[in-house]
């Protein structure tokens, strides 16, 4: 009898998630991304611990988050990303992978392509209406060369004029390093790092606190060193062309909805009501 109580009491929890009942704090959402591929497939229906603590995000699981990217907008869109980087870890970004804390997490998939220069202007303003980092390597007196992955290319390949056309640049080693800021980090702007940074202090400051890309201002002021009042996080994905925090920058803890707990549903059975980690 206990045992039939149990299977009663699961199914109708089941039942309630899938109809899109919240249950406390647990919440149920289907995954449309092959960003964990190697752990949930498209189709599959996931339960979310929505409970923030210690853990949740914790190192290394997989998480629910919006797009920091997003945040003025009604719905920001949601992504799944396994939380790589904790707040105070330092990040190490190279041509041959990510590593956190000098340990391996992601293999990187960008490439590198030249523009001149003379097309700046109008590549920052398509970069920015596409929601595209500016990952900048190396800059001349004729041109410019920037990172971008599979899915970027193909983005603005298609919105740039053929006049303002990219072309392929020859691989070349290069790293950066970073600390993911976290409540109380002091950061001192330098323009190798300050386009991470930047989108998170303007968040922060409701935009009082601007880049021009190499400096920090207050108005007129410049910014020498900023306090950091938030939790940030490093989202990784399995998927090498899909969003992380590559494209996204640093996600800040109210943009995490919570560790994916339980996969509900899946078209392959053997996946259905097991734990996620």
């Amino acid at each position: 009898m206990r045992r039939l109580l149990r299977h009663v009491t699961s199914l109708c929890l089941a039942v309630l998630i899938v109809t899109g009942v919240r249950v406390f704090c647990v919440s149920s959402y289907r995954v449309s991304t092959g960003s964990m591929q190697t752990i949930l497939q498209e189709g599959d229906v996931v339960l979310v611990n929505k409970m923030h603590s210690l853990s949740n995000p914790g190192r290394g699981r997989i998480a629910v988050f919006k797009s920091p990217l997003g945040q003025d907008s009604e719905s920001p869109p949601l992504f799944l990303g396994r939380c790589a980087g904790m707040p105070g870890d330092t990040i190490l970004v190279t041509t041959g992978g990510c590593f956190v804390n000098g340990r391996p997490v992601q293999a990187e998939s960008e490439k590198a392509f030249r523009i001149r220069k003379s097309v700046k202007t109008a590549l920052l303003e398509t970069l920015r209406h596409l929601d595209i980092p500016l990952r900048s390597v190396a800059e001349d007196s004729l041109s410019m060369t920037i990172r971008l992955t599979v899915h970027e290319e193909s983005l603005l390949r298609t919105h740039l004029h053929q006049a303002l056309q990219i072309e392929p640049a020859p691989e070349a080693e290069w790293s950066y390093r970073f600390v993911i800021p976290f409540e109380g980090y002091d950061y001192r702007p330098d323009s190798l790092s300050l386009f991470l940074y930047a989108h998170a202090i303007g968040q922060e400051t409701d935009g009082r606190v601007q880049s021009d890309g190499v400096k920090l201002f207050a108005g007129s002021r410049e910014v020498t060193t900023y306090r950091f009042v938030r939790d940030y996080y490093w989202m990784s994905s399995d998927g090498g062309d899909t969003v992380d925090s590559r494209h996204l920058g640093f996600v800040p803890r109210s943009c995490v909805t919570g560790n994916v707990w339980l996969c509900l549903y899946s078209r392959n059975k053997s996946r259905i009501f097991k734990r996620i980690y």
